[in-house]
Order: structure tokens, then sequence, then C-alpha cells
């Protein structure tokens, strides 16, 4: 191969690139291949024969970031209880993910990918053209909710661990805590449109209503950050260590998650004051504590501002005076606006 490129009178370096990359993974996929089927032959002769009987090799593959590694691997009868089972004893030592065939650093790359991208469609076709492994957008799909189960099944461990206070408490101390939450409709569509749908005949069941086909069946996404501030000198006013939680739930689940979130990270009893922001919306004013001030956000104020003020000149005026800081002429003017409408 080598050779073949150094007599060629021109070399394109981009091409040589590629060459040299696909070279370097199928290199990397026959080293694996190799080590893998040399540790399940060490595995075959020293296993209990008695135990674990020889039923012949099976052809087996797993991809990775280097591409699709195909090996052979030992299939064993092992009778255990008085029943007859079929085991492979390499997967037991190669840890492999819960991803099925797929490496770990695969499915890693694939989540990071998916998590910047519209859909799975464009993650799979960024996969491909960054690495040496074409992936379809249903396995990239069935990662993804893989992944989110896994993440929804060890934070309800944790608020079970948290209610009976057998929770590992966090050490960091913080006098101030940030947090912001707000919601998203979005259209249900497939299994989750039927699920609402059929809690909707229900409730209109319960409540002795008629029941009336909806034309769209909606369901909102609530999201919380919360954070210790904001980095010093950065222009974009970039958060410190944010910690997300986002997805269809009650508020009392949302504040559940969040609470548990917190208590890992920080001792709790030296945060002295948290802010929330937020639109006003009575569920986010269910995840105040004590020792929280709730309040609306500058994106909400002004959004209140222009749905509730028609002339654009008061509008401006009371815009102006929240720049400035002038909150104490703020009530002073609503109440003007509010005498000049009667007018």
């Amino acid at each position: 191969m080598f050779e073949t490129i150094v007599t060629n009178n021109e070399i394109n370096f981009n091409e040589l690139e590629q060459k040299i990359y696909k070279f370097v993974c199928e290199l990397g996929c026959n080293l694996i291949r190799e080590i893998i089927e040399k540790y399940d032959e060490k595995l075959r002769k020293e296993r209990d024969k008695k135990t674990f009987r020889h039923r012949g090799l099976k052809p087996d593959s797993i991809k990775t970031v280097m591409g699709v590694v195909e090996f052979r691997r030992t299939i064993y009868e092992c009778n255990k209880d008085n029943e007859k089972k079929f085991v492979y004893l390499l997967d037991e030592k190669l840890q492999l993910s819960e991803f099925g065939k797929i490496s770990e650093n695969l499915a890693d790359k694939i989540l990071n990918v998916a998590v910047e991208t519209n859909s799975y469609r464009d993650a799979s076709e960024q996969i491909m053209q960054m690495l040496n492994i074409s992936v379809s957008h249903e396995t990239v799909r069935d990662i993804v909710l893989k992944a989110g189960a896994k993440i929804i099944e060890k934070e309800n461990e944790e608020i079970v661990l948290n209610k009976t206070e057998k929770l590992t408490a966090g050490t960091k101390e913080i006098p101030v805590l940030f947090e912001e939450a707000d919601g998203l409709w979005i259209n249900m569509q497939g299994k989750d449109r039927k699920e609402q749908i059929e809690k909707y005949k229900l409730n209109c069941e319960k409540e002795g209503k008629e029941y009336k086909a909806p034309t769209s069946v909606k369901s909102e996404l609530k999201l919380h950050v919360s954070y210790e501030g904001w980095k010093k000198d950065d222009k974009r006013n970039s958060l410190v260590n944010k910690m997300y939680i986002a997805g269809f739930m009650s508020s009392a689940e949302l504040k559940q998650r969040r609470d548990a979130q917190i208590y890992q990270k920080y001792d709790v009893s030296k945060i002295k004051l948290r802010i929330l922001n937020g639109d006003g919306a009575s569920w986010i004013n269910q995840l105040a504590t004590k020792e929280t001030i709730a309040q609306r956000d500058n994106f909400h104020i002004h959004q209140e501002i222009i749905r509730d003020i028609q002339e654009e000149e008061n509008r401006r005026q009371l815009e102006r005076l929240i720049a400035e800081r002038r909150y104490d002429e703020v009530p002073v003017y609503l109440e003007y606006l509010r005498y000049e409408s009667r007018r």
C-alpha cells in the first residue's frame, strides 16, 4: 500500500489522510479480534470441563469507533439446578456495555453527537463522517432511549435514598445557589399521544364530562438548571457548575430529583439564599424552599410588558426604568399607567 502511494507522481493529502486512517482502523479491529480470540482460548483451557461442555465456536461481532470487529467465541453447555443452559464465558469477562453489541466508547460518541444535532438521522450521518463505522438512525435512537432509561433509574434510586436519609451528602459549601425553571409544550406523537388521550378519556369519565376528541395533544417538558453564579470576566456570562434536569414529570417529581441532585453535591445547611428565576407558573413556585426568593427573569418580565402595555412609548419608558435599576419608580409608573388607562 505504502509503496503504491509513494510511486505516484502526485499525492493528495486529503486522500492520503483518509487511506491511512482507514488502514489504522482496520489494523486496530484486527488486533482486537486477535486479543479477544486468544482470551477466549485461554478461558476454554482453564474452564471447569465438568461444568462447561464445549459446544463449538460461534461467529459474532461488535461495533467500535474503529469499525466492526468480527470474531469467533466458544459456546458452552452448562447444567445448573438440573436445567440445561448455553453460555459464553467470554461475554462475562469482556463486560460489554448495556447497549448490546456496541462498545461503550462508541456509545459515548453517539450520545455526545445526538444531543448536539436536530435528529437521529443527522446524528447518524455525522457519526459516519467522523468515525470508520456506519450507524443507522434507529441505532442512535435506541442508544439514546437506553441511556435515558438508565439515568431515570439512577435518579429514582437517589430519590428513595434521599427520602430514607441514606443518600451521601455533598461537602461543597456555597452561600448562594441560583436556579431557573421553565416549561415547553410539545405535541405528542405515536404511543405518547395515545397514552395522553386515554388519560383524558378517563378524567372525563371520572368527572362526568362529555369526551371530545382533541385536535392536538400536548404535554409540558419541564426544564430546571441550577448553578453557582457566573464566570468572572467572561463576556458570554458562562454559568459555573451547571446541573440540569429535564423531562415530562410533575412538579413534585421534579422537586424530588432537584433536591437529591443538590443534596449530593453541596452541604445544603450552608446555602443561605436561593434565587429561583421563572415565568411565575404555579409549578415553578412550588420548587421554592424557605431560603428561596422566587422572581421572574428578565425575559419573562419584558414578555409581560409587551403583552400588557399597548403603547410602545409606555413600554420603552418602563423598560428604561428597569434597565437603569430605578426599581422604586416602577410601581409609581405602573400606577400612573393604570390611571391613564381609565381615562
